[in-house]
C-alpha cells in the first residue's frame, strides 16, 4: 500500500464527468508530476486529494485513512495537520510579514513559534526579508515565503499547483531547486504543472485527458526518493 492510494476516482458536476475512473497509488518519498490540457481535470483531482472536495464515487486512501468518508471538520484537520499547499497565486495575507505568514499556519496548526518560523524561512533563504510584507517582495520571494508556510508543520504530503506558474525564468530555478532539496530530505510531492520542463523533475508524470490517465510517463533521472508504483 502506498503512502496516497485513489481507488476508481470519479467526480461529476451535473452532467459534466471532471474525472473518470481514476486509480493512482503514491509512494511515500516520491515526487510525482500531474499534467494536462485546461479541462483535463488536474484540479479537481488536486482538490480531493487536498481535502477540499470529494470525489462522487471512489475512495482515497491517505495515510491508511479513506478521506472520502471523512465529513468537512475532519478534513479540515487532515488537510492542517498532514498536508502543505503551495498556490499559483500565493494567497499572503498582505498586512502580515512574511514571518507572520509562516506563523498563521502554525497558529491554525498548533501554537506559532517564531523560530521554527524563521528557520522555515531561512530553509527557503528569505530570513532577511522576514519583516517583509508581500508588497515588499518580489514574485518569486513571495512564492517562496508560501513554500516555507505549506513546510511549517511537517507535512506528509507537499501538494503545488503550479509552483512556477507566475514565476520568471531565475525565479522558477530557484522554487526548482527547493523543490529539489526537500525531495531529497524524502518529502512527498505532488505537483500540478503546464511546464514540461518542470514536470521532468518528477519520477514521473501523469498526464490528464478529458478527465482520464492518458498514460503516465516514467521520467529518465529522477531525483532520489522512493521507487514509484502504479
Amino acid at each position: 500500500m502506498g503512502m496516497l492510494e485513489l481507488i476508481d476516482i470519479s467526480k461529476i458536476y451535473g452532467s459534466v464527468n471532471a474525472l473518470r475512473n481514476i486509480g493512482l497509488t503514491v509512494d511515500q518519498g516520491e515526487w510525482l508530476a500531474i499534467m494536462g490540457p485546461s479541462g483535463s481535470g488536474k484540479t479537481t483531482l488536486m482538490n480531493i486529494v487536498g481535502c477540499m472536495d470529494k470525489p462522487s464515487q471512489g475512495a482515497v486512501i491517505l495515510d491508511g485513512v479513506n478521506i472520502s468518508k471523512e465529513s468537512a471538520k475532519n478534513l479540515t484537520a487532515i488537510r492542517r495537520d498532514k498536508i502543505g499547499l503551495i498556490f499559483q497565486q500565493f494567497h499572503l495575507i498582505s498586512y502580515l510579514t512574511a514571518l507572520e505568514n509562516v506563523m498563521a499556519a502554525q497558529y491554525y496548526h498548533s501554537m506559532p513559534d517564531e523560530g521554527e518560523a524563521l528557520e522555515a524561512l531561512a530553509r527557503v533563504g528569505l530570513k532577511d526579508r522576514a519583516k517583509h510584507f508581500p508588497s515588499q517582495l518580489s514574485g518569486g520571494e513571495q512564492q517562496r515565503v508560501c513554500i516555507a508556510r505549506a513546510l511549517i508543520n511537517y507535512p506528509m504530503l507537499i501538494l503545488a499547483d503550479e509552483p512556477t506558474g507566475n514565476l520568471d525564468e531565475a525565479n522558477e530555478g530557484i522554487v526548482l531547486e527547493i523543490l529539489r532539496k526537500l525531495h531529497q530530505d524524502g518529502s512527498t510531492i505532488i505537483v500540478v504543472t503546464h511546464d514540461p520542463e518542470v514536470a521532468e523533475q518528477a519520477q514521473r508524470t501523469v498526464v490528464l485527458e478529458h478527465g482520464r490517465i492518458a498514460r503516465i510517463i516514467r521520467n529518465t533521472s529522477p531525483g532520489p526518493g522512493a521507487g514509484p508504483s502504479l
